[in-house]
Order: structure tokens, then C-alpha cells, then sequence
């Protein structure tokens, strides 16, 4: 079939919003590639029933739903089993996915049970010569980005960068037919099992999972002039985020880097420290909610998308502020 799917992506209940964005990059894929099948949104969870139907307006002809109490956290066996059954079963022509913890751990998983094609950190699919798909990824660092052809039978497994997918406006409100399908994996003949959830603290916590973020740029400085980005985050309980030019110095690791090519993060606060505001960096936090930038420069980009802008030298503004927050907590 020349189906295209999509992967939706949930936390606590909720359709995340670069499952809106796949839908739209399936549809317009689909129009490139002169693909005529429908767009098919499948999910794996529980309690997803009310949220689902809504995907037909942004898209998605169909909704398939793996429901079961045993899918109600992630567990990469078993997702990858259930999986790679329905696309047995369906044979698309492609499954499309954003790139996460939990995608990064099962699209492999997927890709070696259907022997099947794998790009990831992808950033665009085009029509190649002859027809055949050219998949656009960043490399080192996103400096650079490479074709790759994907000439192997479907389903391929694409997984995007987050930043990358924008989702269209819902068109209408119309909604979508959910069809449910039950669990075929037995507990009993699985090699892992699912014992504890251990929720990360802020220091190790995923940023894309974060609440607050405080992120620092090359206006920060090096050495131990970064110690007040990490001070202002053990204070007011944050998680600790970079540009481009602050991993490539080393002084955070690739992992906390937020930007077109890192994480595309979405936290309730965000404090942007000596960042001027490169697109590169801007697209991977313009949907935090609240934003909070402490920069030296009036006429810096970043201000554009701030709620609140502090003209000034982070090493002089950071220091007062951690102590009040400390007086605070001592207070309390």
C-alpha cells in the first residue's frame, strides 16, 4: 500500500504537538512523492480514547489505537513487537516519527524486527532521481547534512528532528474514526519486564521533559564563569541547557544542547543567560511558555522572543537574584 504513518507521540493523556506536525509532513510528502494513500496516525497507550478523533483535523484519514494496561508506560519490547505487527499486517510505505528518548530506543528496535530501512535526525524527505526518496539529515554537529536514498522495500522508518515539523492549522472540526486494537504479546514470553519508574531529577531529566530550563551561550563565558548558569538551576530547582557554541567549547554535552539540531524544548520557564539568539538556537525553544532573557546587547535577536527582557551583564543580574531566591526558600 502507499499508506504513509505516523507515529503519535503522548504525555500524561495528551497528543503531543509534533504529532500535528508529522501529520503535515505525511500529507505533504504524500503530494511530493505522488503517493496516493491515506495518512494513518497510529498510537500506542492508555487512556488516549477522547483525544484521538481530533487528529481529523489536522489530517489524518485514519487513527489505529494499541490499547492496553500493560501499554500504559513505555516498554521497548513490547512496543516494538506490537508495532511491527501492524505494519506487517498493513504494509505501509512509510512510518514517520519524531525524534525522542523513547524513539531513539525503539525505532531501532523496529527497524531490526521488520529488517527494514532507518534514517534518523532527518530534517526533510524529497522525491530523488527516478522517483526514489532522498531523506536530508544533519551531521557533525549539524554543520553539515547528507542524502540518503532509501532504496529498501517498506516499510521505511524516518525519524525526524522535532524543530523540523510544523503542524497546519486544523482545517475543520471533523473527527477521525479511532479503530482499537487489543495487545498480542504475552507477558510470559517477554525478555524484559517493566519494574520501577524512576522520575529524573532536574540535573538528568530529558530537556525536552523539563519544566524550567536555564540555558547559557557563549555571553556566559567559560570555565568556571558557567558555575552561575548551574547556581541559578540547583536554586530554583532547573534543568541546564546550551547553544551550539557553548557544547562545541564542552562545557555542557551534546545532550543539553537546544537548537534546530538539538532539543526542541517546551518548558513552563526559560531563562535565556548571554544568548544572542541565532535562528539555529531560537527554533528549538520559540514554544517555551514563559521566557526570561538576561543579555548585554539592547538590539540582541533573542529579545524577539522574550516576555521579559533584562538589558545587562548575566554575572552582575544572576548573583542577586540566586540569593533572593535562596532567602525565599529559607523563609518558607
Amino acid at each position: 500500500m502507499n499508506d504513509i504513518w505516523i507515529l503519535v507521540q503522548h504525555r500524561d493523556l495528551s497528543i503531543e504537538e509534533v504529532t500535528f506536525g508529522l501529520i503535515a509532513e505525511a500529507r505533504r510528502m504524500a503530494a511530493d512523492l505522488d503517493q496516493a494513500g491515506d495518512v494513518t496516525a497510529v498510537a500506542i497507550g492508555k487512556g488516549l480514547e477522547e483525544a484521538l478523533p481530533t487528529l481529523g483535523a489536522y489530517g489524518a484519514d485514519r487513527v489505529i489505537c494499541l490499547r492496553d494496561y500493560a501499554l500504559a508506560h513505555y516498554h521497548g519490547e513490547i512496543f516494538a513487537s506490537e508495532l511491527a505487527r501492524l505494519l506487517k499486517q498493513f504494509t505501509p510505505s512509510y512510518l514517520l516519527m519524531a525524534q525522542s528518548a523513547e524513539t531513539d530506543d525503539l525505532a531501532p528496535r523496529l527497524a531490526a524486527l521488520l529488517e527494514t530501512a532507518l534514517v534518523t535526525r532527518a530534517v526533510d524527505l524529497k522525491p530523488g532521481d527516478g522517483g526514489k526518496p532522498v531523506a536530508i539529515r544533519a551531521i557533525s554537529n549539524g554543520y553539515l547534512f547528507e542524502e540518503v536514498f532509501i532504496e529498501h522495500p517498506a516499510p521505511a522508518i524516518i525519524s525526524f528532528i522535532p524543530s523540523v515539523l510544523t503542524p497546519d492549522d486544523p482545517h475543520n472540526q471533523a473527527q477521525v474514526e479511532v479503530r482499537f486494537e487489543s495487545m498480542s504479546v504475552k507477558p510470559d514470553g517477554l525478555r524484559t519486564k517493566l519494574v520501577d519508574i524512576i522520575e529524573a531529577g532536574t540535573e538528568t531529566m530529558d530537556l525536552e521533559e523539563a519544566d524550567i530550563i536555564i540555558s547559557g551561550g557563549r555571553g556566559v563565558g567559560q570555565g568556571r564563569s558557567f558555575d552561575i548558569i548551574r547556581q541559578l538551576a540547583a536554586a530554583i530547582g532547573g534543568s541546564i541547557g546550551g547553544t551550539r557554541p557553548v557544547i562545541d567549547r564542552q562545557i555542557l554535552p551534546f545532550e543539553s544542547q537546544i537548537g534546530q539540531t538539538g532539543k526542541t524544548v517546551t518548558p513552563r520557564l526559560m531563562f535565556n543567560c548571554g544568548i544572542s539568539g541565532a535562528n539555529e538556537y531560537t527554533a528549538g525553544m520559540e514554544k517555551a511558555r514563559l521566557v526570561i532573557t538576561i543579555n548585554k546587547d539592547p538590539s540582541a535577536r533573542i529579545f524577539r522572543f522574550s516576555d521579559l527582557g533584562v538589558i545587562g551583564d548575566v554575572h552582575e543580574i544572576l548573583p542577586p537574584l540566586i540569593e533572593q531566591v535562596k532567602e525565599s526558600k529559607d523563609s518558607d
